[in-house]
């Protein structure tokens, strides 16, 4: 996101939407054995890239546009897979025409393959990486170089944090595990982190990844750095391990596990059981300091936030919904997003704010003195700024669409997207 060294508000119009512009076509995927691709965004759905840019399609007669940044790309029969580098200046997408799926990076079509999915670019936005069947065979493609295939399938593919390793999940079999691999963008080194492996997620700064590995019917999560991948960190055996999280340190890591029929948060070396009854809503929060979790459980008589492996302060309301759940950054507050009867408030450390039509994906600031969130009100959508209180000190200007909203680096400023009529815009303002 835009880092600036004062506060300076500036709006930046991407594109301008079409009037009175038709829906793109519908065209339902190739039916591929192992394949599942969402459909496309439709008519009103807008894709902003982490730091700026954005994408949408656009439907001409029988065949529909990607639209980058403003400019159209070459009409086709269907679109699945859109992705924006970090930077929103580059796109890339599966591209349906001929019969033929191709990925389409910044207007350059690639070799057609019966099916593609999983576009992603890596985070320094100069590589991309997808998954493509040709013939009977799934093939991992790094910009235009096919780099390995299996008869099977792939689970998900990530890239590292310095964009020179992929860490990904090979061979699945039928119950949904494959081999662990991490490897460099050549795959000349490769290493084979578990043979049955399944559910990899990363850290937020991309250094670390952690997944369930299985084995004699226990399951057990496994966790390593990017740039050590044999030295593997493995749980106890459970009988069911899952739902990872890290923290924001990139290190602590938390998950549910079951055993003789109790469900448990696990973090490091330390479990607790859930209550026996309810269900989390959500997932896991990490405290920054690695030395507790939250989480939302919903149970009969509500939604309530509960604290593990920390003491618990002074219990907070019950409410019909919950969700959003984050810390500041010293973990010294925490907030998420909660229906009352008469609507939805933010709530922060037990106190709520101002009531809403609806409110969703709270934020803190990187000091941890204020929360940024999107409300709606009337009709009518807004970014909030509130302090530790939930007390508005500011309630932004309201547009016909707001898209998430993420403070700069030095908290002077955040930064979001928004529908304007029919102009999309990348907004850049004092909180």
């Amino acid at each position: 996101m835009p880092a600036s060294s004062a506060p300076s508000d500036r709006t930046v119009v991407l594109a301008t939407v079409p009037a009175d512009e038709p829906p793109p076509p519908v065209s339902p995927p190739p039916a591929v054995s192992g394949l599942h691709v969402p459909p496309p965004p439709g008519r009103g759905e807008y894709l902003f890239g982490e730091r700026g840019g954005v994408a949408f399609l656009v439907g001409k007669g029988d065949e529909v546009e990607v639209v980058h940044n403003g400019r159209a790309g070459k009409p086709c029969a269907a679109v699945n897979s859109i992705a924006l580098s970090p930077d929103g200046k580059r796109i890339a997408y599966g591209a349906l025409e001929g019969g033929k799926w191709r990925v389409v990076v910044d207007g350059r079509e690639g070799a057609p393959f019966s099916a593609v999915r999983q576009v992603a670019f890596s985070p320094d936005g100069s590589h991309v990486a997808y998954q493509a069947m040709d013939g009977d065979l799934w093939k991992l493609v790094v910009d235009t170089t096919i780099k390995t295939e299996t008869r099977t399938r792939f689970l998900n593919h990530e890239f590292g944090r310095d964009s020179s390793r992929l860490v990904f999940i090979t061979d699945v079999g039928d119950d949904d595990r494959g081999r662990l691999i991490v490897s460099d963008l050549s795959f000349k080194t490769q290493v084979v982190v578990d043979a049955r492996a399944a559910s990899l997620v990363l850290s937020a700064d991309r250094t670390r990844a952690a997944a369930v590995s299985a084995t004699g019917g226990r399951q057990r999560l496994l966790s390593f750095a990017l740039d050590r991948p044999n030295d593997v960190q493995r749980g106890p055996p459970q009988d069911s391990a899952g739902s990872a999280v890290f923290g924001p340190d990139g290190t602590s890591l938390a998950y549910l596990a079951t055993r003789s029929g109790r469900s448990y948060v696990v973090l490091g070396a330390q479990d607790a059981p859930l209550p026996a009854v309810g269900e989390m809503v959500g997932q896991l929060a990490v405290r920054p300091d690695g030395k507790a979790v939250g989480a939302l459980i919903f149970s009969q008589a509500g939604a309530d936030f509960r604290p593990f492996f920390a003491e618990a302060g002074p219990p907070e309301a019950v409410y019909l919904e919950a969700d959003g759940l984050v810390y500041s950054g010293d973990g010294r507050a925490h907030a998420y997003a909660a229906r009352r009867e008469d609507g939805w408030v933010v709530v922060v450390d037990g106190h709520e704010g101002p009531v809403f039509d609806r409110v969703v994906t709270p934020v803190f600031s990187p000091d941890g003195t204020r929360l940024a969130y999107r409300a709606r009100k009337d009709g009518k959508r807004f970014v909030v700024v509130a302090d530790l209180a939930g007390a508005t000190l500011k309630q932004h200007s309201a547009f016909e669409q707001v898209f998430p909203v993420l403070f700069t680096p030095d908290g002077k400023s955040i930064a979001y997207g928004v529908k304007d009529g029919r102009q999309l815009a990348w907004r850049v303002e004092a909180p």
